[in-house]
Order: structure tokens, then C-alpha cells, then sequence
């Protein structure tokens, strides 16, 4: 029965990150598709960008809790216990979720990033090492990309996305200081550490293109800006 239970949950999981936002939204808005628009990406920061900042910072809020909510609902009702195989079901449901944003049925598996989704998930699984790793990726993103554009929107997400992971195994083996509910610092379980490490090799691979475009608009920057 259990598997049955699983594959529901996966698919529920699958379907809310299939619904895109950022398409929506600005379809009500202003009557445009947002895939037609500035990058040309369905996704909050372009939203942000192309809309306003306040339909942006709605987009984003509704990108993050679609991924949140199902996992909500699950840990309640299905996966109330403390064993790692919940945690495990708990964060395949995440990763679901940001396949789905990613490739959603919906419209025809071509979706955005997956960043806003992650956002939900991290901040439901490990808050305290998501938000330090998004500190560390500002950080970078000042210190080494501060002639690139819009280098918080796409520098920064992709810092936290690689660090997050590693940041989550650190605070797993050196502490584990207990918050409230599940959310501590440290002491994960090998499912909570094992899925932030997938999830984050998973929206690695759905933006594989547009790092390579980024590193390389880069470059051409930095060359650009030698000495000759």
C-alpha cells in the first residue's frame, strides 16, 4: 500500500510544480505571456523585471510554497514520523515538485529554473543552512561578479544552489543544536542530507544551458575588460 501512497504523492508533488506563476500572473496582468518577454524565462526574476517588483516578489512567494505546501500536507497526514525513510519520501516529493517546474506538463515540459521551488523546499528541510548559503552566494556574486548585471538574480541563486548542499553536510557532522518541530542546525538524517545534495545536482542539470551562457557572457566581459 505504501508505494501506491508514494506515487500519489509524487505525482500530486509533480502537478503543483507543474503550475506555472510567473505565466499566469502576467497573463492577468498584462495580458502578455512572460515567455515573450525580457529573457524569455517563466520565472520570477523576469517577472520582476518585465511586470514590476511586486508581481515579481508574488510569483516568487507562489513558486516557493507550491513546492512547500504538498510536503505540508504530507508531513501531517502521511509522513508524520521522525524515521529517515519519511524525511526521504518527504524530500523525493520536493524533488517532484521542482521537476515539475522545471518540465511541466502543462505547457509541454518547457518551464523556468526551479529556483523559487527550491527556495520552498530548502526553507521546509533546512532553513538555517539554506539562508546561510544564500548569504555566502551574495557575497560571491559582490565580490567576484560585481561588473556582471543582474548579479544577484543570476549569480547568487546559482551559489546557493552549490553550496546549500555542502553547507547541510558540514552542520550534519560537526553540531546539532535542535530548533523546533524538525528544524534544527545540524543533525540531519542521511535523508535530509542525501536529498539536498539530489536536489541540488537536479536543478544543476535543468540549468545547464544557462550556466554555460552565463560563464561565458562572463568571460567575454572579463576579456573585455584587459588591458591591451
Amino acid at each position: 500500500m505504501w508505494i501506491y501512497i508514494f506515487i500519489v504523492a509524487l505525482l500530486v508533488s509533480y502537478l503543483s510544480g507543474s503550475v506555472n506563476y510567473a505565466i499566469i500572473i502576467t497573463k492577468l496582468v498584462t495580458g502578455n505571456d512572460i515567455r515573450q518577454l525580457g529573457n524569455f524565462n517563466p520565472g520570477s526574476s523576469n517577472v520582476l523585471r518585465s511586470v514590476g517588483k511586486g508581481w515579481g516578489i508574488l510569483v516568487g512567494f507562489l513558486d516557493g510554497f507550491k513546492g512547500m505546501a504538498p510536503i505540508i500536507f504530507a508531513r501531517i497526514f502521511v509522513y508524520s514520523g521522525t524515521a529517515p525513510q519519511d524525511f526521504a519520501c518527504l524530500y523525493a516529493m520536493g524533488i517532484a515538485a521542482v521537476a515539475g517546474h522545471c518540465r511541466p506538463v502543462f505547457y509541454g515540459f518547457k518551464g523556468g529554473g526551479g529556483i523559487g521551488t527550491m527556495l520552498g523546499i530548502s526553507l521546509f528541510f533546512v532553513p538555517v543552512e539554506f539562508l546561510f548559503s544564500m548569504l555566502a552566494g551574495g557575497l560571491v556574486s559582490i565580490r567576484f561578479f560585481k561588473r556582471t548585471e543582474h548579479k544577484f538574480s543570476q549569480w547568487t541563486p546559482i551559489m546557493f544552489v552549490i553550496l546549500t548542499p555542502f553547507v547541510t553536510l558540514a552542520t550534519s557532522l560537526l553540531i546539532d543544536i535542535p530548533l523546533f518541530l524538525h528544524i534544527s542546525i545540524g543533525g540531519h538524517s542521511w535523508a535530509v542530507v542525501t536529498g539536498a545534495f539530489m536536489l541540488s545536482l537536479l536543478l544543476l542539470w535543468f540549468n545547464r544551458s544557462f550556466m554555460k551562457k552565463r560563464a561565458v557572457e562572463y568571460k567575454a566581459l572579463d576579456n573585455s575588460s584587459e588591458p591591451v
